[in-house]
């Protein structure tokens, strides 16, 4: 099941919590994820990342976990309240974009449940590195 042109999902599988996610029309799928505790500020995580590919490798008779291109991955910080469970930010090709994933429930009998991935492009004052090239092009431009 593929999405609109910035979503996803998050679900419980058979090797941890697999989905799918589409970023400005391109599918980064398949996508896994896994929680964590960082040591410092005791908060837990949501870590999201492109699934690896598995390769053979002819010259070393064995196959290897090779990232998938264009890679990509996300931190999403549990907040307090439930309306949001999960928030982040990432950068995919320059951009910074918001990640929010919100639970929902697919099988109520079953009580599984599926983290829907909602994403947004941040605003254009946040873009920090489109700002920085457009004022560095301005300069070269203007001589300034």
């Amino acid at each position: 099941m593929i999405f609109d042109i910035n979503n996803g999902y998050l679900q419980k599988g058979k090797d941890g919590f697999e989905g799918q996610i589409v970023i400005e029309n391109i599918d980064l799928s398949p996508i896994e994820g896994m929680y964590f505790v960082h040591e410092k500020d005791k908060n837990q995580y949501l870590w999201i990342k492109r699934r690896p590919i598995l390769e053979y490798d002819d010259e070393e008779q064995k196959y290897i976990l090779r990232p998938r291109e264009p890679r990509w991955e996300a931190y999403l910080k549990k907040q307090e309240n439930d309306a949001v469970p999960y928030c982040g930010e990432f950068i995919f090709l320059h951009f910074k974009f918001t990640i929010k994933g919100v639970w929902d429930k697919t099988d109520v009998g079953k009580k599984k449940k599926r983290l829907n991935l909602f994403i947004e492009r941040a605003p254009m004052e946040k873009q920090n590195i489109i700002n920085t090239i457009n004022e560095r092009n301005n300069k070269d431009v203007w001589g300034r």
